[in-house]
């Protein structure tokens, strides 16, 4: 049986993996719709993996940044705000364009799938090295 880190790590590895092959594979095919889905859903994963990490159950919702940022703050204490503010703004941002994504009841252009990779990979690294910090326990 894994433990809620090795599970929250599990999750985090399969958010970079979706955001490296499926987000980057999509925009390479300018399939950008997809390219916004697969951002939104690397960020909900990671932040999701991160929380398990720390041994907090997570809501079934697309956004979990506000609880990550809660729960960061309450383990480190004081955490770089305008960090977890740019966070919470993406995966704001990336939840409430998923639907209109999904749906092609908007069509997002070559400016929004880069906005959404570049923002995805900016969450990706600021998870990174919280799970892998020592206040993770290391990984």
């Amino acid at each position: 049986m894994r433990s809620m880190q090795e599970e929250g790590l599990r999750l985090f590895r399969e958010a970079e993996s979706i955001l490296k092959r499926d987000a980057q594979g999509a925009l390479n095919e300018k399939a950008f719709n997809m390219v916004v889905r697969r951002a939104q859903e690397a960020v909900e994963l990671a932040l999701k993996g991160a929380l398990k990490a720390m041994g907090i159950d997570y809501p079934k919702v697309h956004d979990v940044s506000p609880l990550f940022s809660e729960k960061l703050q309450e383990k480190r204490g004081v955490y770089a705000a305008d960090v977890l503010e740019r966070i919470e703004e993406i995966s704001l941002w990336l939840s409430e364009s998923r639907t209109p994504s999904f749906y092609f009841e908007r069509e997002y252009g070559l400016e929004d799938a880069q906005r959404a990779l570049h923002d995805a990979a900016f969450v990706m690294a600021e998870i990174r090295k919280f799970l892998f910090s020592e206040a993770v326990g290391g990984a």
